[in-house]
């Protein structure tokens, strides 16, 4: 068994706990307070299985985004820690910590724009905030899966981003032919 990689394998581990808790936590505290329709957390305790799904679809669609935003740093940090590389300590810290709060701020933004759109868009067949806080589960699933399309797709373009960004590793070439 290589120890390094099982260390780093350890260290990332750990990483991802800490940051999956706190992705969760902090998430589900911003989507509470950014609607401003009705008051989510009395609903979730009033048994609205409608507004439960939906906010378990944008704890999901936002961890989603996080994760493919941080990605491209995980991917630097297991080089950094098991190999030498030309990055510091500080700046890994400085990119991890910007890269997540960009991944962070593009997931609120892109998951508010996305429901405020869809409901206009769809208001004058249907009020989606009035549905949901009568415990609509059909409009639930349905913005559901708007926030999990939604989150697929800035996922992919915030991993994209989140490579632009950070410096990625590069492995020595491999000449073959002369």
């Amino acid at each position: 068994m290589d120890l390094i990689r099982f260390g780093v394998g350890l260290f990332k581990l750990a990483v991802s706990v800490l940051l999956s808790v706190g992705v969760v936590f902090i998430t589900y505290k911003v989507f509470v307070k950014a609607n401003t329709d009705f008051d989510e957390i009395q609903a979730i305790k009033d048994g609205n299985t409608a507004v439960g799904v939906l906010v378990a679809a944008l704890l999901l669609a936002s961890a989603n985004i996080i994760f493919q935003g941080l990605t491209p740093l995980l991917n630097l940090l297991t080089v950094h820690l098991g190999h030498s590389s030309s990055v510091s300590n500080w700046q890994i810290a400085l990119y991890g910590v910007g890269n997540l709060l960009m991944a962070f701020t593009l997931s609120i933004v892109a998951m508010s724009f996305s429901l405020r759109m869809f409901g206009r868009l769809t208001r004058p067949a249907m009020r989606a905030g009035v549905e949901l806080e009568h415990g609509n589960l059909a409009v639930g699933i349905l913005l559901s899966g708007v926030v999990l399309v939604v989150g697929l797709y800035i996922g992919d373009g915030v991993n994209a981003l989140s490579k632009a960004i950070i410096p990625q590793p590069t492995m020595s070439s491999v000449q073959i032919m002369r």
